[in-house]
Order: C-alpha cells, then sequence, then structure tokens
C-alpha cells in the first residue's frame, strides 16, 4: 500500500525540470511514467502532491503545545502526512513531487512558482493526461504568492489547490492532515473544475486570485474578504455555493519557453504613507526596478510627489501600479487614463506577480494599464448613464 518513493524536481541552472524516474510496479502508466503512484486502488482518480515544504512538514523538539519555534524539530516527508490520513487512499491515488525549498517560504522568489507551474501544466494539461488534479503544500508565509503566480500561468480547467498549516504536525491539534485531506477530495471533485486556482484552508475553500494570509498565527486565515468564500467543507467534501466561474479579469500567461531563464522582471512594492519620499520611486528603477506596485491610503491614493514621480517614470516606459493599504477595496482609475495604473481588486504581492509576467509577456505601458484596469473600466464608465457623465466634455 505504501512506497516511500519520489520523483524529486531538481534545480538545475537557472530552473531546469530534472525528474529522478521511479515506477511503482505492477502498475501500468499511460502518462508521466517517473510519477510513483501511492495507491490502494488503481481505479481511483489520480493526484499529484506538490511540496514545497512548509508548517504542514513541520515539527516541534519542544512540546506538543509548540506553534512558535516548530522548526526546530525534524523536517517530515509528505508520506508521513499520508500515513496519518490514510483515508485520503479511499478516494485518491497520490503522487508526491518534491520542490527544493531552503529557509522557509520568507526567502523564495519566482523561480520556485515558474518550476511549479511549468511542472503542473505538464503532468494536468497535456491532452493524454489521466490526473485528475493537483495539491501544492506551501508555506503559509508567502502561499498566495506563490499559488497566484501558478494560478495566472496553469493552462487547463482542471483543479489547482494550494494548502498548508499553522501548526505543526506535531501539535496537539495540528490542522495540516485536515487541510490534506480537504485539498485533496477538491482535487478530484468535478465541481472544482473551471474556477481557477483554489485555496483549501480551515474548513474553507476560496479563490486564490483574491485570497490573502488575514491572520499571522490562528488557522483560520486564509480569506477573500471582500469576495467571500466559494465553499466550505462537509465530512471531509467540498460543497460549493456557486456554479463554476473565473475571477473578473483574470489573464493568462504562456510561460512554457521560459525553460532556460525563470527569472522575471524586478517589480518593487513601495508602502506610501504620510512624507513618503517620492525618490524612493527613482532609486528602486535606478536599482534595476522594472515596474513599481505602490500601496497608496485610502482608494490607492497617491501623494503629489509620488504622482508627479510616476508620471516621470511613464514617460521613460516604466509603469507605476498603486494598490489600496485598504484591507478591503479598490482603487478606481480616472474616466481618461494618466500615468498611474489602478490595479482592480488585488493586494500589492498580487500585482507585484501579475506585472512581473506582464512585463516578461512584452507588454508596453498601454497593455500593461489595460491589464489591470479595464475590469473596471469596462464596469464603471463604459454604461449608460456614467459614459454620458463622464465624458461629457468630449
Amino acid at each position: 500500500m505504501f512506497t516511500s518513493q519520489l520523483s524529486t524536481v531538481l534545480a538545475v541552472g537557472l530552473g531546469a525540470l530534472v525528474a529522478q524516474v521511479s515506477c511503482h510496479p505492477g502498475h501500468s502508466e499511460t502518462f508521466a511514467p517517473d510519477l510513483t503512484w501511492i495507491s490502494e486502488n488503481s481505479t481511483l482518480p489520480k493526484v499529484v502532491i506538490l511540496s514545497a515544504k512548509g508548517t504542514i512538514l513541520s515539527a516541534s523538539n519542544y512540546s506538543r503545545l509548540d506553534n512558535i519555534n516548530y522548526g526546530s524539530g525534524p523536517p517530515l516527508s509528505v508520506e508521513h502526512v499520508i500515513g496519518n490520513v490514510s483515508e485520503v487512499l479511499s478516494m485518491a491515488q497520490l503522487a508526491v513531487v518534491n520542490f527544493p525549498v531552503v529557509g522557509g517560504s520568507a526567502g523564495l522568489n519566482s523561480s520556485l512558482f515558474l518550476n511549479i507551474s511549468q511542472y503542473a501544466n505538464k503532468l494536468l494539461c497535456s491532452e493524454e493526461s489521466d490526473i485528475s488534479g493537483a495539491v501544492m503544500f506551501h508555506g503559509t508565509n508567502t502561499l498566495e504568492e506563490t499559488a497566484f503566480g501558478v494560478d495566472l500561468t496553469l493552462n487547463c480547467s482542471k483543479p489547482f489547490i494550494a494548502t498548508g498549516a499553522m501548526r505543526p504536525d506535531t501539535y496537539i491539534s495540528p490542522d495540516g492532515r485536515s487541510n490534506f485531506f480537504q485539498a485533496v477530495a477538491t482535487a478530484i471533485s468535478p465541481s472544482a473544475r473551471n474556477r481557477g486556482g483554489l485555496i483549501a484552508f480551515n474548513d474553507r475553500i476560496t479563490s486564490i486570485y483574491y485570497s490573502t494570509k488575514t491572520n499571522a498565527n490562528t488557522p483560520d486565515t486564509f480569506k477573500a474578504l471582500e469576495q467571500g468564500n466559494l465553499g466550505v467543507f462537509l465530512g471531509g467534501q467540498p460543497y460549493f455555493y456557486f456554479g463554476a466561474s473565473l475571477p473578473t479579469g483574470r489573464p493568462f500567461f504562456n510561460i512554457t519557453g521560459m525553460d532556460g531563464n525563470l527569472e522575471l522582471p524586478s517589480v518593487v512594492i513601495l508602502y506610501g504613507h504620510q512624507g513618503f519620499d517620492a525618490t524612493l520611486m527613482h532609486a528602486a528603477v535606478a536599482n534595476g526596478a522594472k515596474g513599481i506596485v505602490h500601496m497608496g491610503s485610502g482608494a490607492a491614493s497617491l501623494s503629489p510627489s509620488a504622482r508627479e514621480a510616476a508620471a516621470e517614470l511613464a514617460e521613460k516606459g516604466i509603469p507605476v501600479v498603486t494598490v489600496p493599504r485598504s484591507v478591503t477595496g479598490t482603487g478606481v482609475p480616472t474616466p481618461k487614463p494618466g500615468p498611474v495604473i489602478y490595479a482592480s481588486y488585488l493586494g500589492a504581492p498580487q500585482a507585484r506577480i501579475m506585472l512581473q509576467l506582464a512585463l516578461n509577456a512584452g507588454y508596453g505601458l498601454d497593455e500593461v494599464r489595460d491589464l489591470f484596469e479595464s475590469p473596471l473600466r469596462s464596469a464603471v464608465y463604459e454604461t449608460t448613464p456614467n459614459n454620458e457623465w463622464f465624458y461629457a466634455e468630449d
């Protein structure tokens, strides 16, 4: 029933994918023969676990009550989690792919999500694929960033589910085991298709596109505060409140040609505040930034000096995208396009990744503006009577 063999993704050069081949004896492979399937029943749906470690695979040497210094314990394997949640093998066959992560999720960059996305595309999106979906393990500190990058670059309708844990596996009531079971249940659910990437966490299902970590300590942390939950788990199974649909304005970026180079253009995030030093915007560009995401007060507002700097940078072809510091809500673009670009209901980390992917795809300033602003513009300004009011002087 149980095997410890794994397919391991190794970083070669700037991130080329290489997998150790290990076929499970007696299993016929119609696709991805480099995967070893952990299975009790070869007729069950297949789910691949894409592991980037995290608290879900962490342990503490101190106490069963330790949920703050748990990195002290020996790291766990995905098989360990499967062994503690053996019920999962009654509904799916599992294969494990480990991605090398050193130093926790706070130290990661775009090469990880590009690696994961390329591998997921090969496993899930081929016409020959018989894999139902994928589950990504990830540290919660930056789970939303890696998941968002994969969501914008995965080119098929199959479920991609991100999960993790806020408590180590050694805690008196670990949350990772339940999150894992529920993520797999979602990955095999036909109702999870055609929704974009999803987060399964703490009995709830949210859209990766809109989700953020809202609490640094408690398991009830990943939320889409403005958009709400897409579903819930009852008896370990997903129940969706709504029919399948994709987030408004969610784009797709094709990264299949990036096998030899998994670095994206540099984009920095600057936090706007009273007394903001707008020279930091020029300094960031001088230091190599190809774009800036500005976190503005209120509805993504910029100070006069920051707006002037954005106009100067726009003249040089450097996009400045602004998002609200506020937990919910959005900035709204002006009727006539200006030098500042407003993101539509995206947080700063998500806007940064989208801008990186757009710049990598060769988008110019007008194309970047259309990417970020078109969902709001079409809703606010292109309907009667607003188009009459705002454009009357034209």
